[in-house]
């Protein structure tokens, strides 16, 4: 699949390196523009092609992984989605350590808002209810594999979120809308930070 990656901190680095790795084609894009990636790319040990903000938002499947202060600046780029697919693995932080703060979005999400921003594209919220330390953090048992909460309204570009999930090395467990789930993963939800592992197919706190 032909992945753009837009953030290239923690979160979206460590996911674009291990989709890379998996044979996806992964272009990796940040706000400090192509030339302050290449010497990371070149040192990745993984296919990864550092791009512009719009190649990166050109492919397949886009996944924003952005601070929520910067969304609203990306995807009001000049982009056509004709349904693909925006991974959202965003979270609603407006300030960070160590002063976290977190924006009140009243009866709104953060995902809803994604999908209003880019009304054409497919959003399915993502890769944000455990820090990326956890999320890849070394199992407990070599049988189990850790849950990762996916949330979409298209079934199918919730299948394909599921597939990628899968080959990163998570088990994905599809819970819903993003009007419900959605909301249920953000942050003070009750998926947020909730850890729970797979045993084939059963599920373990």
């Amino acid at each position: 699949m032909k992945i753009g990656v837009i953030g290239a901190a923690t979160v979206g680095w460590t996911l674009a390196t291990k989709l890379a790795d998996k044979g996806h084609s992964v272009q990796i894009a940040n706000s400090r523009g192509v030339d302050s990636l290449v010497p990371r790319v070149a040192d990745a040990g993984v296919p990864l092609q550092a791009a512009s903000l719009e190649e990166a938002l050109n492919n397949d499947l886009v996944l924003l992984a952005v601070p929520w202060t910067k969304v609203r600046e990306v995807l009001g780029q000049d982009v056509d989605w004709d349904g693909r697919i925006i991974v959202d693995a965003t979270n609603i932080f407006t300030s960070y350590a160590p002063d976290f703060q977190i924006e009140d979005l009243g009866n709104d999400s953060g995902s809803e808002i994604v999908a209003r921003l880019a009304p054409t594209a497919r959003v399915v919220k993502a890769f944000n209810t455990l820090p990326i330390e956890k999320m890849f953090a070394p199992l407990p048992a070599k049988e189990l594999k850790r849950v990762l909460f996916v949330a979409g309204d298209d079934a199918r570009a919730v299948q394909d979120v599921m597939s990628i999930v899968e080959d990163v090395g998570l088990a994905p467990v599809a819970i819903g809308s993003l009007a419900v789930a959605g909301r249920q993963m953000e942050l003070q939800g009750p998926f947020s930070g909730l850890e729970l592992f797979r045993i084939g197919r059963e599920i373990s706190s």
